[in-house]
């Protein structure tokens, strides 16, 4: 390997100007610092400090260096080594590792560079990845994954084969991966092959695939889909979406008159669905929110954000701030028993829980340094659950507010437990998912699609303060990375005097809508 990037090197040197060669000279030097005092380091910090130094020092020995670090014990060193690759973006860079690719032996390494050449838009690694796919009989889930989602960044000539593939695999994850492939690259081809997964068994895939069907336009998914608005759930919305962008009309989630519509427009000779052309000048005057639900009334909703979903969770602040008093009082129904934070937030989720009907499966999360669920499951929202979801709600207080600050003033700092009253945004982000921070548990493998949970109301007053996490872009980063297995929508409400770019971006990661309450 080592006498191969130098020969590369030469030639690249060779080829290229004096400026050229020295900032080639300046970067294989930044690399061999880095391996000397690397290992030398003992700290996390340090070391992920140490990988960042080969950013924007793209060479041959450098993507060797990180590939090497795949499989480092700490997971965020392994982290900063994808960041730093991803960003290289010369094929020449990682010619000698596509290469390898065929024949490399450690599929989680292999997994992982097929990520990362993804992500770094390397097309000369596509003929190369839909060939493994199609040739070699793969039974490592990450490799699978991986090779599916790289396929839909680079698109190539073969991609179309190795998705059809995929599609069909044993594996949830696989199999939603490659729908979101095929929509992502427009493979008319397998078209037909979409519209069959929206019988899936698993609700993730058949929303991947009502989602693809839309870029995809094929015209023999309407009638299914028409079927699926009758079912009810959260794929309506996607439905609603995927139905307009096939035939440019919009009729919301309401079945009975897509149903009149599409009979009427099926008996017309020569119909055909709107070009991609005409379909863009309707698209930039459609009002997508008032077209789904401007039109139904069933729809559940919680601080303005409507949703077919009828399988809710509420999480909801308690911290210590939520006790404050909002600022903009004008803002705010004049009903309230007070402007406090958590009395608004309170009100709404109650009514909000009045409205739910039979059919919706519901939770409640209280969080602030721990989380406090009402139930362990989803429960229908009957007469007695309803009941007993509002006191749950109405005996909500704010940890460590006012009253523990003040026991706490008078010396009294047990009593007070001011620490309970912490902002652990990570803990409660991560609850949805069954995974607690604090004791490391991970779902298994196929847990998405057992999880019956698909929609989340998230609302909060501040950023995070406490928890495994505290930064507000790691936690973005793992809820992110984790949601893509889920398929969840996190809506999120905002209250409060803060920051809210966190919070918007967490919701429009995650196919939800923002709303900011005021301060």
């Amino acid at each position: 390997m080592i006498v191969r990037w130098i020969a590369l090197l030469s030639v690249l040197l060779c080829s290229a100007g004096a400026p050229a060669q020295a900032d080639m000279a300046k970067r294989v030097d930044a690399v061999k610092e880095f391996k000397k005092y690397f290992r030398k380091f003992k700290k996390v910090d340090q070391k992920v400090e140490a990988v960042r130094t080969l950013e924007g020092n793209e060479c041959v020995p450098a993507a060797e260096e990180l590939v090497k670090l795949f499989n480092h014990k700490m997971p965020e060193v392994v982290r900063a080594s994808i960041d730093v690759l991803s960003g290289y973006k010369s094929e020449p860079t990682f010619r000698a590792l596509i290469e390898e690719l065929p024949e490399m032996k450690n599929q989680d390494r292999r997994a992982v560079l097929i990520d990362v050449l993804g992500r770094a838009g390397i097309k000369s690694a596509s003929p190369v990845v839909c060939d493994i796919v199609v040739n070699q009989k793969l039974s490592h889930r990450g490799m699978k994954i991986s090779s599916a989602r790289t396929i839909g960044s680079l698109g190539g000539d073969t991609a179309a084969d190795a998705l059809a593939i995929l599609i069909e695999d044993s594996d949830v994850t696989v199999r939603m991966a490659a729908c979101d492939s095929v929509g992502q690259l427009d493979l008319d081809a397998l078209g037909k092959t979409l519209v069959k997964k929206l019988e899936d068994p698993a609700w993730q895939v058949q929303l991947a695939s009502v989602q693809a069907l839309g870029k995809v336009r094929e015209q023999s998914a309407v009638t299914p889909m028409i079927g699926m608005l009758r079912k009810g759930g959260r794929v309506v919305e996607a439905c609603a979406d995927s139905l307009f962008y096939i035939t440019g009309i919009d009729l919301g989630t309401n079945a009975d008159e897509w149903q009149k519509m599409w009979d009427r427009l099926s008996s017309i000779p020569g119909w055909r669905i709107p070009t991609d052309a005409e379909l863009a000048k309707k698209a930039a005057s459609r009002k997508r929110y008032d077209a789904i639900y401007g039109k139904t009334e069933k729809a559940n909703s919680f601080s303005g954000i409507k949703t077919t979903s009828t399988r809710i969770l509420f999480i909801i602040d308690i911290s210590g701030s939520m006790e404050d008093l909002v600022v903009q009082k004008e803002q705010f129904d004049a009903n309230y028993p007070n402007y406090q934070k958590l009395t608004i937030v309170k009100t709404e989720l109650a009514r909000t829980i009045d409205t739910l009907d039979g059919n919706t499966l519901f939770n409640i999360v209280a969080f602030a340094s721990k989380t406090k669920p009402w139930k362990k499951f989803l429960v229908p929202a009957n007469v007695v659950n309803r009941a007993s979801a509002k006191n749950f709600v109405k005996k909500l207080k704010a940890l460590g507010g006012k009253e523990a600050q003040g026991l706490a003033g008078a010396g009294l700092g047990g009593s007070a437990n001011l620490s309970a009253g912490k902002t652990n945004t990570f803990a409660a982000l991560m609850y949805p998912f069954g995974i607690d921070p604090e004791k490391k548990s991970q779902p298994k493998s196929g847990a998405a699609s057992k999880n019956k949970l698909d929609t989340v109301f998230f609302l909060s007053d501040g950023r995070p303060s406490t928890g495994k996490i505290v930064d507000e872009r790691e936690i973005l980063r793992v809820v992110n990375e984790t949601n893509r297995e889920f398929r969840m929508t996190f809506h999120v409400i905002a209250i409060g005097e803060f920051q809210k770019g966190f919070l918007k971006h967490l919701a429009e990661a995650n196919n939800g809508m923002f709303v900011d309450l005021g301060k």
